[in-house]
């Protein structure tokens, strides 16, 4: 007997845009974009309701109900679903946006990480789908993280754990992994990667700096939690070339373990700009 699906709308919230999809627990059945209102909280979840609205008018086409809305946002939660801090959207701060949505469209409502709705997906759909611990990292505007333990985001009690971009790469400055990217890229990677391709060799050399920062990094987190595979994702993800060799290579160099040097994998997205919404769709599944 076949097992009756679960249809639920995931949504990436990036600083950019916003991206809605139909899921049924497998695949993408419609898809929906809007640029991100950053004025005010009002519009702003009036922009919500009409990403949202296309999707449960297809859903009323196909006659199924959608029983589930996850939502996926760069910032620190607590445990209540309160956005502490949201670095792209400081509007959403001090906000339960979660619920605020859920008393506007009458359907339950997750909220969660942006970077951890990008591991979900991976772990259970994407590059990570063979192993019980998998790591994503996250690089675009800023740099996020999140690790997945036999296909739940593993969480603490405290806001703000498993972040890699706030780990220090140059102690003497105190300078930290997400400011060295922003430095190194000039607060524009997408312009610096066109110059590298361009063959400015300033440019690929400030790639290159930051993949050894990056590797040195996840060699630390490996160190620690020795995950199986690390999966790197987010906007720059196009441009990786011009640093994943060089993050590949110091990761393996300061890796303490040679089991886990010869073993852990470091692996690009497999399901691309669309892994944020699908792992915001999973979680009224697996959250």
């Amino acid at each position: 007997m076949a097992t009756k699906k679960k249809y639920t709308i995931g949504i990436d919230i990036g600083g950019t845009n916003m991206k809605a999809i139909l899921f049924d627990g497998e695949k993408i059945l419609s898809d929906y974009s809007l640029g991100t209102p950053k004025d005010n909280l009002e519009h702003f979840l009036v922009m919500l309701q009409a990403l949202i609205e296309p999707l449960l008018t297809k859903a009323e086409e196909l006659k199924i109900k959608v029983e589930g809305v996850g939502l996926g946002v760069a910032g620190w939660l607590n445990q209540e679903g309160e956005i502490l801090m949201s670095p792209n959207l400081p509007l959403l701060n001090k906000t339960k946006i979660g619920e605020l949505l859920a008393e506007r469209i009458e359907i339950p409502v997750k909220i969660e990480n942006d970077a951890n709705c990008f591991v979900l997906a991976e772990a259970l759909q994407g590059a990570g789908k063979k192993y019980e611990s998998v790591y994503g990292i996250t690089v675009g505007t800023g740099i996020g993280g999140g690790w997945c333990l036999e296909g739940k985001i593993f969480k603490t009690k405290w806001s703000g754990s498993g972040e890699p971009g706030h780990v220090v790469v140059n102690y003497a400055e105190g300078l930290r992994l997400e400011e060295a990217y922003q430095k190194l890229t000039q607060n524009n990677p997408s312009q610096l990667a066109e110059e590298a391709y361009r063959g400015d060799v300033l440019a690929d050399k400030s790639f290159e700096e930051f993949g050894f920062l990056l590797g040195t990094s996840l060699a630390n987190l490996i160190n620690l939690i020795a995950p199986e595979i690390i999966i790197l994702g987010g906007g720059v993800i196009e441009a990786s070339d011009l640093f994943f060799n060089s993050a590949r290579k110091s990761m393996k160099e300061f890796i303490i373990s040679e089991e886990a040097k010869k073993n852990i994998k470091l692996v690009k997205s497999k399901l691309g700009n669309n892994a944020g919404a699908i792992g915001a769709a999973l979680l009224p599944f697996y959250q």
